[in-house]
């Protein structure tokens, strides 16, 4: 849910609903269903929750990654048409994707059917009609339907899902698979529809006792009375939290540790214990930002420095004007660009991460490049024993990815912690304090060794507010010193051998 410069992708908008009566919405249209007595839903097939689905509004709803256009075009049986072309010198899978994912709060068991019409100039082209459910960042599933486009005719694809949560989202998208140079995939008439809901069983009624002529009943007594119905306990009175410490400008010294050994079968490869900045190591980042968070990144010695032996990334509360663009905030970034990268191997990092509502820490990998990024962690200020770990197809959001939220044991993230990733042939094994929290194989997804079969590079950032945070329902409130700083005690990377 990040990024800086070329390298960071923007988020999708997402949102859902918490009630008894569970809405299920598309973009512009919302239908409340009764989970307790609707088993099926009458005329839902005919009601399509796709956001603009005739183009009438021309793109609008609808983005595709860098290298690809979208324009409007005649379509299907005299509807319109989105054409998905590729812009660039070499093939490339692209994605006509919602902004929104369709499907808001889904119903767990409820089954959605997505559908659309498709032609490609690029005959021999394979292309497929996809649905994804995510719950919040946790991938619960996908159905997908491929189309081999023989010839430039029209073809119809469509697809079922059965959710396998509630409060889900449904992402909604047309893929065309090494999609020629030049070459366009046409969509008309993109569909999504709510089939049926899970059957609901009928309530059992108690048989009424045949009438007796035993002897009478005693005289009526009366039943105790049913107890007052209960309601959950007040919500606690807000409190307010614990006044920042003083203004400091040195991180605090970080418990003594002694170098562990490397994991077995592996070797040390590289390590920074930052007892200083190393610039052959690591490029500090100066006057950028993300159009997706609040800050702008600086080498400035406040936002980025070396102290007590840890690395401190810190977010300042300051307006900073960098050309014509001014942000409220500033904070820090290093990356190992052109300077170290590893294909395969375990990478690791010790840290403190920041409690201050809405700050934004990550650890996290890329291709040099390609677009597959690997999140070994992730987390929001305020909530204070989670982190999250992701990996993605792609990083402008436009394919597939899978996600965990792991909460700590015991303790909070602001003590000392080891975060790292396993990336060997086949898999990927993401550890919190040598804890197993997440683990993916190339059987689970089928795009993992294809999207990270190169060497990637390193990330350490602190962002501030903005799409990760704001997913939470945690924006930025202000940049406490002391409580806004990402510390660092080493990064290493081991290999086998």
């Amino acid at each position: 849910m990040h990024r800086h410069h070329a390298a960071r992708r923007s988020a999708k908008t997402r949102s859902w609903v918490g009630a008894s009566l569970v809405a299920l919405v598309g973009a512009g249209a919302v239908t409340a269903l009764n989970l307790s007595s609707t088993t099926a839903v009458a005329g839902a097939a005919t009601v399509n929750l796709v956001a603009n689905s005739t183009f009438s509004t021309g793109t609008t709803g609808w983005y595709t990654r860098s290298g690809g256009s979208l324009a409007v075009v005649p379509g299907h049986d005299g509807h319109r048409a989105i054409r998905l072309r590729n812009q660039t010198a070499a093939p490339l899978t692209l994605a006509l994707n919602d902004k929104v994912n369709t499907v808001r709060a889904t119903v767990a068991g409820a089954t959605y059917q997505a559908s659309a019409w498709i032609r490609t100039d690029a005959p021999g082209l394979t292309a497929a009609g996809r649905m994804m459910e995510y719950q919040r960042l946790l991938y619960r599933g996908e159905k997908r339907t491929s189309a081999w486009l023989r010839t430039t005719g029209w073809v119809k694809v469509t697809a079922n899902y059965t959710a396998k949560a509630n409060q889900s989202t449904i992402d909604f998208n047309i893929l065309a698979w090494s999609l020629p140079r030049g070459k366009s995939l046409l969509i008309s008439q993109p569909s999504l529809t709510l089939l049926t809901l899970p059957t609901q069983p009928a309530p059992v009624k108690k048989p009424v006792p045949a009438p007796t002529t035993s002897a009478p009943a005693p005289a009526p007594t009366t039943s105790a009375p049913a107890p007052a119905p209960t309601t959950s306990a007040p919500a606690p009175a807000p409190t307010t939290s614990a006044p920042a410490p003083a203004p400091t400008t040195s991180a605090p010294a970080p418990a003594p540790t002694t170098s562990a050994p490397a994991p077995t079968g592996y070797r040390l490869v590289f390590n920074d214990d930052f007892n200083t900045i190393d610039r052959v190591k690591w490029n500090v980042r100066n006057n950028s930002w993300a159009r997706n968070e609040e800050s702008i990144v600086t080498s400035r010695a406040s936002n980025v420095f070396v102290s007590n032996g840890a690395l401190t990334l810190r977010a300042i509360n300051e307006s900073y004007t960098v050309g014509s663009t001014t942000r409220q905030y500033t904070s820090g970034y290093l990356d190992t660009i052109g300077r170290g990268s590893w294909k395969y191997g375990r990478f690791e990092m010790r840290a403190k991460l920041p409690t201050a509502q809405g700050m934004w820490p990550a650890f996290w990998l890329r291709n040099n490049t390609t677009l597959g990024e690997l999140d070994i962690m992730e987390a929001v200020g305020g909530r204070v024993n989670q982190t999250v770990q992701t990996v993605h197809q792609s990083t402008n959001g436009d394919l597939a990815k899978a996600g965990h939220e792991d909460t700590l044991p015991s303790g909070d993230t602001s003590t000392w912690h080891t975060y790292s990733v396993e990336r060997q042939p086949g898999y990927m094994k993401w550890y919190v304090d040598g804890r197993l929290v997440f683990h993916k194989t190339q059987s689970q997804l089928t795009w993992l060794d294809s999207s990270f079969n190169e060497p990637m590079n390193i990330r350490l950032n602190l962002q501030v507010g903005g799409s990760m945070p704001n997913w939470y329902g945690l924006p930025v409130k202000g940049a406490p010193l002391g409580q806004s700083d990402f510390v660092i005690d080493y990064v290493r990377v081991y290999q086998l051998g």
